[in-house]
């Protein structure tokens, strides 16, 4: 359940808190008072794509919290191994949510949209936008204002009545879905290997060549960086040595106008130890200088070494350079770098061999395609046992729910029908039918389903869906649209009724919907300094018969306010 919303910095809301309780919570307000925001904001926490336009003007981010009870563990969905759906399938069962909410008795959701990027937390970690909408599927169902023009589309059939019983359905299908693409795998594998013969040849020959022309050049890991090491050191040769003479020079033959080093040194000794003989106190300065002369005598004898090292090898810097070409050749055709040339060469070998063996790989793929299809087909056929019972099941209550819902005599339908081409689904199409009118022969809901009645329908859906699989929070944003009178007391009766067992939020503009709601908010618009921004109040009764005498009639004139208690006090019956 959900229990606490706050909107900051969004769209119209500067800042605005929302306790949630259980039961039938509605909210109303004139026109684009920031109703469908509230969803807005409550599906931005719970994954989806938020605009950055909807920042508040002037603010540098908006910031949604959604706090929310979590229902109590069900344990795993997966049916055990020998039933349809079951087996060993680890990464099935694990559930991607367990680090953020295990043990957790509520979560804590946040969602920072700032102007270019967005993230979320769920309780104070970082988490995806497709973690935050598994949590969603698990918390709440939401009903937009279009959802229910999603009956007009028949390829939308087979999900909703999947929705129906997701616990039963889902594991299945999505094994069914992982045998469908190692079944199009294979596919594919099979109609490359099937490639005529001189096509398959030209292949062969040219990798070949390339598997040769990798194993000639003996890579070694490692090898290219010793070579730049090397060929730097080579080329470098003449102007080391010119260096090192130099030094040498200075040390021991002199440079430039002055003398060498240890001559001059030898000088300066001299002077101190004449010094040290007249006072004492130049001792210290000996015994350096002294020193320094045996490190510079030390240094001497590692230069001469160091020279005698130092000589030009043209023949073994070419055959470097030439060695450095040749494997910048191989990465420019075969990779990045050596190790991606020798993974591609690993890769080519492999391939090298699958075509060379066509004929004995195409025969193991057709195996592995009989027994990849027989195992569809026997998963294709749990599913659709499993769809036909669902829906029966959900012709039947829905059949039941539209006549409460102001159509009494109509029929609603849900059929299934198997096909023998697979789809990643399985080979079932979803058909609904349905009539308003008792004697009237069913036709295809996209084609006789009015605007009105499409909503209930829709309604009908829900209520079913949450006797089958539920979730503990319901949301509908004007699920309204388009009716009134008799069948939006019937809708806000059923809304009623799913209150007692559900949380239900509702945005409406149906005095009856409201009526029947255990908690009324009203969504206006307010200025300040100059700004227009949206609040959001819970309403006293006496509030709340106003709010309900507006929308009966857009005034709070003595009938008005008559009928808006009236409402509200048989509420319920």
């Amino acid at each position: 359940m959900l229990s606490y919303l706050r909107i900051r910095n969004f769209g119209i809301f500067k800042d605005v808190e929302v306790e949630l309780g259980p039961g039938l919570t509605v909210f109303t307000g004139e026109t684009g008072a920031g109703k469908s925001m509230l969803v807005d904001a409550l599906m931005a926490c719970l994954g989806q794509r938020t605009s950055r336009d909807l920042i508040r003007t002037g603010e540098e981010r908006a910031i949604i919290e959604l706090v929310a009870t979590l229902p109590p563990a069900q344990g795993s969905q997966e049916p055990p191994p020998g039933e349809p759906g079951g087996g060993d399938a680890p990464d099935a069962t694990e559930d991607p949510l367990g680090p953020f909410i295990e043990g957790a008795h509520e979560v804590i959701i946040q969602k920072d949209i700032l102007p270019d990027r967005s993230y979320l937390r769920l309780n104070g970690r970082l988490a995806t936008s497709a973690l935050a909408q598994e949590l969603g599927s698990r918390l709440v169902d939401i009903h937009g204002q279009q959802e229910h023009h999603s009956l007009l589309r028949p390829q939308r059939y087979l999900d909703i009545l999947d929705g129906l019983s997701r616990s039963s359905i889902q594991p299945v299908r999505k094994e069914f879905e992982a045998l469908y693409r190692r079944r199009q795998e294979i596919l594919a594998k099979m109609a490359d290997l099937g490639k005529d013969d001189k096509e398959r040849q030209r292949e062969i020959d040219l990798l070949a060549y390339q598997v040769k022309e990798i194993d000639d050049a003996r890579i070694r890991p490692g090898e290219e960086e010793e070579l730049r090491e090397e060929y730097l050191l080579l080329s470098s040769q003449e102007k080391l040595i010119e260096l090192a003479e130099r030094c040498y020079a200075a040390l021991y033959e002199g440079y430039g106008p002055r003398g060498a080093a240890l001559e001059l040194v030898e000088e300066a000794l001299e002077s101190l130890r004449k010094c040290v003989s007249i006072d004492k106190s130049a001792s210290a300065a000996l015994k350096s200088l002294e020193q320094a002369a045996l490190e510079l005598e030390v240094a001497l004898d590692s230069l001469r070494e160091y020279r005698k090292g130092l000589a030009l090898d043209p023949g073994r810097l070419k055959m470097v350079s030439d060695r450095l070409d040749l494997l910048q050749k191989l990465k420019s055709k075969y990779g990045d770098s050596l190790t991606q040339v020798l993974d591609y060469a690993e890769k080519a070998k492999a391939r090298l061999q699958e075509l060379s063996r066509a004929q004995e790989t195409l025969s193991e793929l057709r195996d592995k395609l009989s027994g990849v299809e027989a195992e569809m087909l026997k998963l294709g056929r749990a599913l659709s046992e499993l769809r036909r019972k669902v829906a029966a099941e959900m012709s039947s209550g829905v059949t039941s729910l539209i006549a409460e819902l102001g159509m009494p005599g109509g029929y609603f339908s849900a059929e299934v029908e198997s096909g023998e081409e697979p789809a990643p689904w399985g080979y079932d199409r979803v058909s609904f039918s349905f009539t308003a009118n008792p004697g009237e022969a069913p036709m295809p809901v996209h084609r006789v389903a009015s605007g009105g009645e499409l909503s209930r329908l829709m309604l009908a859906i829900k209520c079913v869906l949450e006797k089958t699989d539920p979730v503990p929070t319901l949301i509908f944003d004007e699920i309204d649209a388009g009716i009134g009178g008799k069948a939006g007391q019937a809708v806000a009766e059923n809304l009623r009724k799913l209150g007692r067992t559900h949380q239900v939020l509702c945005v409406t503009h149906l005095a009856s919907i409201a009526a029947a709601a255990d908690n009324h908010y009203l969504v206006s618009k307010v200025q300040e300094e100059g700004r227009t921004y949206a609040q959001v109040r819970l309403l006293s009764l006496e509030e709340r018969v106003r709010e309900i005498a507006r929308m009966l009639s857009g005034t709070e004139d003595p009938v008005s306010l008559e009928h808006a208690r009236r409402l509200l006090e048989n509420r319920g019956k």
